[in-house]
């Protein structure tokens, strides 16, 4: 699911309806963005709540930096949305194309070799981003509701607030 935003022209596909984040759309715009997780099906008593403005602050190289550093998968990578949310994003003159993917899902598994990985070097190099400790913090709440979802066997994916 997306939230608020108005560009659709920065979607991507990579075997999934992907949101790649404008240049320039962080912190320095005065744009709030955020990265949370989308689970497939609701658990009852569970909200999988998750900050994630510090991460959705990170550029797009520095996080690609810090993955191919710690060897994991960015969690963008991990982005979907459904076709509902899609048009809802879009302006009521957009139409949407007829070939576009179905939303994806992700074993909670596959996020977490990502965020501990990402925890990891942040532990090792807390000076590796400007803002590592609020990242981490971002990466530790990730890692509570990743845990829940493998428990759970329920699959996610993530989506971005902006």
């Amino acid at each position: 699911m997306m939230r608020r935003g108005r560009n659709p022209r920065n979607l991507a596909r990579r075997g999934a309806v992907v949101i790649a984040l404008p240049r320039g759309l962080h912190r320095e715009n005065g744009m709030s963005v955020a990265l949370y997780i989308v689970a497939e099906r609701e658990i009852e008593g569970f909200e999988p709540f998750v900050n994630g403005k510090a991460l959705g602050h990170v550029s797009e190289t520095a996080m690609r930096r810090l993955c191919e550093e710690a060897g994991v998968t960015q969690l963008m990578d991990y982005c979907s949305v459904s076709n509902e949310d899609l048009e809802q994003f879009l302006d009521d003159e957009e139409e949407l194309p007829d070939d576009l993917p179905e939303e994806t899902w992700f074993e909670p598994a596959m996020g977490l070799r990502s965020v501990r990985g990402l925890m990891g070097l942040l532990r090792a190099k807390p000076a590796a981003l400007r803002d590592g400790a609020a990242v981490l913090a971002d990466l530790e709440e990730f890692e509570k509701v990743l845990m829940r979802l493998q428990q759970e066997h329920v699959r996610f994916h993530v989506a971005v607030d902006f």
